[in-house]
């Protein structure tokens, strides 16, 4: 009788190992699809692309190591293949409004804008990089960055007292 009502432990003790052990794993899986999104979009939004940003995503987690890299990892790296396939002069969508067209209308105006004007915008203000990571990660002067920024935010329309960039695009 001891030897059952051990086993039954053993079994319920098992079974709530399991179950958080479940948990933790598909919070986990929620985190990198989160992280996916996140940075699809981003390529999405600097490539102006629906494609190259796809074919970003996809570069970035063949190179990802998920046991010896974090999520902030990933998705510098889908920054860095994004602006790697636009430099590199990989043909784009031929037309922007329609990739854009499944976007909320704040972020079809920011497709809108000028490669240069829309790379620095979505960086900076979107992505929340630095300045200097921008700079490096677009190969300009930082004073440049600083420019193409402004720039945009002054051709982007503003909605009243806050801007809707005010905001988390990525939620």
């Amino acid at each position: 009788m001891t030897s059952i009502v051990v086993n039954r432990e053993t079994a319920l003790t098992r079974k709530i190992r399991l179950t958080r052990r479940s948990r933790v794993r598909n919070k986990v899986n929620r985190s990198v699809e989160q992280t996916i999104s996140k940075a699809f979009l981003t390529a999405h939004l600097l490539t102006g692309s629906i494609e190259q940003a796809e074919s970003a995503v996809r570069d970035a987690l063949a190179s990802w190591d998920r046991d010896k890299d974090n999520l902030e990892d990933l998705f510098q790296a889908v920054l860095d293949a994004a602006v790697r396939r636009q430099d590199s002069g990989a043909p784009s969508s031929k037309e922007p409004e329609s990739a854009g067209s499944h976007l909320p209308s704040e972020l079809q105006t920011v497709l809108a804008l000028s490669v240069e004007l829309r790379r620095c915008f979505v960086l900076r203000m979107l992505a929340g990089l630095s300045v200097a990571m921008c700079a490096r990660l677009l190969q300009l002067h930082p004073r440049r960055v600083k420019q193409y920024t402004c720039a945009a935010l002054k051709r982007l329309p503003s909605r009243g007292e806050r801007s809707p960039f005010a905001i988390s695009y990525l939620v």
